[in-house]
């Protein structure tokens, strides 16, 4: 996630993991969850969530298909600690820093035609109060489904489309709606989506202080081994025709290129282009062909080449998401964890038995569990080694993000290996060394663990 690279209609848990589905086997003959089809959109969303409210508590009755055991905090000594790593993120949504989406919302039939497309926090917050429609969870209830223990909190990692807007095609909303309406989705009551959850430019001096506040705990919201599940989007939608040869350039303020008086100048410097437009803090620029924009971003890139300019960047990013820096983040703290359950099974084993799995992939055919790397044998100072270099290798849009990023990256690395460390269950490892005459160790030696640690 990155700003310039950019990171339930209903009740949350009265209707519990059922989803709109489970809900409806309760209703009369007379469907409220089908409004006439003249009816104005708002309310058709107003109607359905009036009548979860009515059925809340018949719904809380239906059965779970393949119900879990609960997980408590006291079925192993390690649940409480790891879920301590949690509180960061805790305080951002007490803080109404970072705020959830209801997934009723985005769930509900009709839900489309309210919301066709994505819009920033401060959009849906205007929804909420002038159409008198939930949107977001309280505070307390973001909080309440985080410390669930049972992952009902969606986290979506992704890679931005463009600048402006993360989702310009709209493939992104329609596979989020998939998995809510799949049943790897169906226990989902909240989900975290960049655009939608953090306040986005414009932004307020307070939102302002939200945001800085949030981006602290970007990773917690990954990373949170109990409270959420991580649902991957790695395809990036095709670059629609409209956007082809769209070129940014961001400028100094004060600089010789701020300012629409500089369009002489822009055209000196990149050649032949047309529909040159200033925005505040930057130009858009159109090439005639795709291949002419990529030639000339890469001229333009390099040091001193563009006098002014702070980055320049095709409009529509078409980047891989493993090429980009924050989603390989947010997919390495995503198992971080998992990784090193593998030195600890019972904790594993416990885990595995009671928790929904951790990562989905959402894009392609359809929503699927992810298949996690077979490295058992790597160990974890490895593992740790190959995240970061892998985060260095990777594109940041933000200049200064990627310092910053690989410290998160290691300070969590820290955190969770001293919790299971904690946890009361011994990681095995292999003595290498002098013994005494009663052949207990004694003298020099090294102690060799199987998670790497030596």
């Amino acid at each position: 996630f990155s700003e310039t690279q950019v990171l339930k209609v209903g009740l949350v848990k009265a209707g519990g993991p059922h989803g709109l589905r489970d809900e409806q086997a309760s209703c009369s003959t007379t469907d409220p969850w089908q409004p006439a089809a003249e009816a104005d959109p708002w309310q058709q969303l107003t109607m359905l969530e009036e009548a979860k409210r009515a059925s809340a508590t018949a719904a809380a009755s239906l059965p779970i298909s393949s119900p879990l055991p609960k997980l408590t905090a006291a079925d192993h000594k390690g649940i409480p600690l790891l879920a301590a790593l949690d509180e960061a993120l805790v305080a951002a949504l007490r803080s109404g820093a970072i705020k959830l989406l209801r997934t009723e919302f985005l769930r509900a039939d009709g839900s489309e035609a309210v919301l066709p497309e994505l819009l920033r926090r401060q959009e849906l917050e205007r929804m909420e109060e002038e159409n008198g429609i939930r949107i977001f969870l309280t505070p307390e209830e973001a909080v309440a489904a985080l410390r669930s223990l049972s992952r009902e909190v969606a986290g979506l990692t992704y890679g931005w489309a463009s600048p402006d807007h993360p989702d310009v095609t709209g493939e992104y909303l329609a596979n989020v709606r998939r998995f809510l309406r799949d049943p790897l989705g169906e226990h989902v009551t909240a989900l975290f989506w960049d655009f939608s959850s953090l306040p986005q430019k414009p932004r307020t001096a307070a939102e302002d202080e939200f945001f800085y506040q949030a981006l602290k705990v970007m990773g917690d919201v990954y990373a949170s081994l109990f409270g959420t599940i991580v649902i991957r989007h790695r395809s990036v939608p095709a670059r629609p025709a409209e956007l082809d040869g769209e070129v940014v350039i961001l400028v100094e303020k004060g600089g010789g290129l701020d300012g629409a008086g500089a369009e002489a100048e822009l055209r000196s410097a990149l050649g032949a282009l047309e529909n040159a437009r200033f925005e505040e803090g930057r130009w858009r620029v159109r090439f005639p062909t795709h291949a002419a924009a990529e030639e000339a971003v890469e001229a333009a890139s390099a040091a001193g080449a563009l006098p002014g300019a702070i980055a320049v960047f095709l409009f529509y990013n078409s980047r891989p998401y493993l090429a980009r820096g924050w989603t390989t983040f947010e997919s390495a703290v995503s198992t971080e964890a998992l990784a090193r359950l593998a030195y600890f099974p019972g904790l594993g084993k416990l885990l595995e038995e009671r928790l929904r799995p951790k990562v989905v992939e959402i894009d392609g055919a359809g929503p699927r569990v992810a298949e996690m790397e077979d490295r058992a044998d790597e160990g974890m100072g490895p593992r740790n080694e190959r995240v970061i270099a892998a985060i260095e290798a990777a594109s940041f849009t933000g200049k200064g993000d990627k310092p910053v990023v690989v410290q998160l990256y290691r300070d969590y690395a820290v955190k969770v290996s001293n919790a299971m460390n904690a946890s009361g269950e011994a990681s095995k490892g292999e003595y290498e060394g002098e013994y005494n005459a009663a052949g207990e160790r004694e003298g020099r030696g090294v102690m060799r663990y199987a998670n790497g640690n030596v």
